[in-house]
């Protein structure tokens, strides 16, 4: 029975010390349970495929491992900190406590100082070696508590030194899927920008298929019914003509109706390649100021510039060229 009681009476002793650490240090004491709240990441990080796992999937990953990895750093914190505490108090516990000599001198210290009664040296005795036992008990709790926390604060050092190495893998996955998807991104946009371009040009070159021979032969024959005939600007015939009035002219003869502007011409017509150019075609000039009618062999009839006639010139008569369009 007085073994049982010495048990209880070190025990509520040890539970005393612990919750002085505790309330010393601002934290709840650990158990040897906390450790396995984060047990689990390293199957959780199983969860994720990252070579399947798009960019944005693999970042709330690595988001949800941060989390972790920051709470078991807390905890581990705490622990330290708890473990601290423990050790001041076994420390300051052996300083007090001294060696056999020092122990010695207190006490005949103690008892020289108190009455010359037997019954006040005695008390005096007890006093002082109950003041030890406190002390050891409180050194020997603390010693618990130390060899509790130790194994703890290993276990939370080997989960934080875990999640940073599942932190680095997972920010490098999604270094290498965000690279990933930029360049099918980019790829995407230079296949959509080709078939873009592509339907351009086989909308363009469809112009050859749309060519219209009666209007163009007739455009050409009037043309040159008009040749020697004189410039005159904002002209449209019968007896003179400007560069943008012969060609509406030219074309009005079949129903094919132009405006009688080189601008609005470019727009009013298909673009077609120099190899495609057939009679009746259209070559613009600086800037598009400037409008021939092409008849083939190389050769353009145009109205040029005031004091000048419809005539005939080469295709490179020295103007720049803009383009080539088909009505």
């Amino acid at each position: 029975m007085a073994q049982a009681c010495t048990d209880i009476e070190h025990r509520s002793r040890a539970g005393a010390i612990l919750r002085r650490i505790a309330a010393y240090t601002g934290v709840t004491v650990a158990t040897v349970g906390l450790v396995t709240a984060f047990a689990g990441s390293r199957a959780h990080a199983a969860d994720i495929e990252y070579d399947t796992a798009s960019a944005a999937e693999i970042e709330a990953h690595l988001e949800d491992l941060e989390a972790r990895r920051d709470d078991a750093a807390t905890s581990l914190t705490g622990l330290q900190t708890q473990l601290t505490a423990a050790q001041a108090v076994i420390t300051a516990a052996t300083e007090d406590y001294g060696t056999t000599g020092a122990q010695l001198l207190d006490v005949t210290a103690a008892v020289e100082s108190a009455e010359d009664e037997l019954g006040a040296k005695v008390s005096t005795l007890v006093e002082y070696a109950q003041e030890q036992s406190d002390k050891y008990a409180e050194a020997e709790a603390a010693t618990e508590t130390a060899d509790q926390l130790e194994p703890q604060i290993a276990a939370l050092e080997a989960q934080v030194e875990e999640l940073d190495a599942q932190i680095d893998e997972a920010e490098a996955a999604y270094d290498e899927a965000a690279e990933a998807e930029a360049e099918a991104a980019a790829a995407a946009e230079a296949e959509a920008e080709a078939e873009s371009e592509s339907a351009s040009s086989s909308s363009d070159s469809g112009s050859t298929a749309e060519y219209s021979a009666d209007a163009a032969t007739a455009a050409v024959q009037f043309a040159k019914d008009q040749l020697g005939e004189s410039y005159v600007f904002g002209a449209a015939g019968p007896d003179t003509w400007d560069c943008s009035g012969l060609i509406a002219g030219a074309y009005g003869v079949s129903g094919v109706s132009l405006t009688h502007s080189t601008w609005a011409m470019w727009d009013e017509t298909s673009a077609i390649s120099r190899d495609e150019l057939q009679p009746g075609d259209l070559v613009f000039y600086n800037g598009q100021g400037h409008v021939a009618m092409y008849i083939g062999d190389g050769q353009v009839i145009h109205a040029p510039k005031p004091g000048d006639v419809v005539k005939i010139s080469d295709l490179d008569m020295g103007m720049s060229i803009d383009g080539y369009r088909r009505v």
